[in-house]
Order: C-alpha cells, then sequence, then structure tokens
C-alpha cells in the first residue's frame, strides 16, 4: 500500500477545490503530479485526472485522462460528504490509488493480490523486537540491547519507566517463547 499514489477525496474538499470549474493540481512526496478538473451538477459530478502513466505492454509513457465519477450524501447536520466511484467497479470510496502498472486510480479491492502494509508482512518475532525497540526509543536509550533490560532516562518518574520495563519484560518473555515453538518445530523436522 506504501507504494501506491493515494487519491484523497477530503484532500480536494479541504483546499476547496470541490466546486463547479475547479482546476489544479496535486502533488506526491514521490514527485508525481496529476493535474485535474472538477465538474459538478448538484450532488453528482466528475473529477478528471490528467498525467502520464507507462503502457502495460510497450513501457512507453502515454497520456492518461482519467474520469472518475462523484457523488456526494447529506450529512445529518447540513452540508455534504463527497465521494468518488471507483472507475472500474463503480465502489464509492474517499480514498483511490494507482499502483506502478496500472493506468488508472481504483479502488484497493480491484487489486490481485490483495495490497497489503508493510506492517501486515512482519512475522511474530519480527513484529516483537519491532514494539520492544519502540520502547527502547520512546525512553531515549540509545545505549541499551534487547538483551537487557532498558536504561532509565534522567527525570523521567519511576513508576512511568517501571510501566515501560514491565512492558518490555513481557515482550521479552512472548519472544523467547515463540523461538522455543520454533526451536521445537526445527527439531521435530530431523
Amino acid at each position: 500500500m506504501e507504494s501506491a499514489l493515494a487519491l484523497d477525496i477530503r484532500h480536494l474538499a479541504k483546499l476547496d477545490q470541490l466546486h463547479d470549474g475547479a482546476r489544479g493540481s496535486l502533488t506526491w512526496s514521490s514527485g508525481a503530479s496529476v493535474s485535474f478538473t472538477v465538474t459538478l451538477q448538484g450532488d453528482i459530478g466528475t473529477l478528471t485526472l490528467f498525467y502520464t502513466a507507462p503502457d502495460r505492454d510497450t513501457g512507453e509513457r502515454k497520456n492518461v485522462a482519467c474520469a472518475i465519477p462523484l457523488s456526494s450524501l447529506p450529512l445529518h447536520y447540513g452540508g455534504y460528504r463527497w465521494y468518488m466511484h471507483c472507475p472500474r467497479t463503480g465502489r464509492r470510496a474517499q480514498i483511490l490509488h494507482k499502483w506502478n502498472g496500472l493506468t488508472q486510480f481504483c479502488h484497493r479491492s480491484t487489486v490481485h493480490p490483495k495490497p497489503t502494509y508493510a506492517s501486515q508482512r512482519i512475522s511474530g518475532s519480527d513484529r516483537i523486537m519491532a514494539q520492544r525497540w519502540a520502547i527502547r526509543r520512546k525512553l531515549g536509550d540509545t545505549s541499551s540491547d534487547l538483551f537487557g533490560e532498558p536504561c532509565k532516562p534522567k527525570r523521567m518518574r519511576w513508576r512511568t519507566f517501571e510501566h515501560y520495563a514491565n512492558r518490555d519484560a513481557e515482550l521479552a518473555e512472548r519472544e523467547s517463547g515463540y523461538l522455543r515453538r520454533l526451536i521445537g518445530r526445527l527439531q521435530g523436522m530431523r
């Protein structure tokens, strides 16, 4: 998911770009940019995106004009909430994504295999170690390792430090149990 460009309709609304005849451009931190126009007629409309994308077959960059239908629903206390509709499925969404290799922005459910976040691909022991390192970073502890207990920073209350140290001890116990089970499975494979 992190590698995809995310187009968020709420961001356009925050920039006050959801009105008839609005034109502008969006730029992502990766350097990708998209020009857009908005056409509205009451509570429906179209967001048209203009950008270049590589052709799947030839790899050459080609100009793409992607028309995304818009609709809005009234809110209980006044106003409207705008939604985009996926060009592939018509599914209503506030965020559409564009991955490398695809020419259109689409809902994430249309991509197969389903995209995942990097944190979803971390194994059990790696996740535990990441949590233990996060505790060390919160404490500002740059000198200890995961084999010992964390170091208490100056001016931190002992009660707060003990909370973090107890959480670290729980995680260390879970990690050692995980590793014991893994070693047991590996020995059983002989």
